[in-house]
């Protein structure tokens, strides 16, 4: 009898807030476009810009904030996925453990990877500078603070 009571109360505070979430984004939409309809241009330069960024299809998973781990589902693109392994295949080399004698990368049965570096010269290439936009947006790291691409093949 108690639970049927709470339900009650409870009904029409989460249908308050079900409403409220709703109608709050559907006003900022409004916002948005209005917003785009008086300055008359995107939120973007351009749409090539929205594209690389990939918007509407890459989706942020929290998984933890402390540490901050988020997945990125759909960052690439299966085109870029293509790409990268194309320009990855003809330098691919095995993955190297440091050895504790020598200081050097040495070959091991333990490790299973073999993996290469995007080079300055592919960086150039618009797929690349798409990609690389796209973590810098993401990660709020300006392009020329991050490191260079690696593709590993395990």
């Amino acid at each position: 009898m108690a639970t049927r009571s709470r339900a009650r109360r409870l009904l029409p505070l989460l249908t308050f807030v079900a409403l409220g979430m709703v109608l709050g984004s559907l006003l900022q939409l409004a916002f948005f476009r209005r917003l785009d309809d008086h300055s008359h241009t995107g939120h973007f330069d351009n749409d090539q810009e929205a594209a690389d960024l990939r918007l509407g299809y890459v989706k942020p998973e929290v998984i933890s904030w402390k540490p901050r781990i988020i997945v990125f589902h759909n960052f690439l693109s299966s085109e870029e996925c293509d790409y990268l392994r194309e320009i990855a295949r003809p330098r691919l080399e095995i993955s190297t453990v440091v050895d504790v004698a020598t200081g050097k990368g040495v070959k091991s049965d333990v490790r299973t990877s073999s993996g290469m570096f995007v080079n300055s010269e592919e960086r150039k290439f618009p797929v690349i500078k798409a990609i690389e936009k796209r973590i810098s947006v993401f990660s709020q790291i300006p392009v020329e603070n991050g490191e260079l691409i690696q593709v590993l093949r395990y």
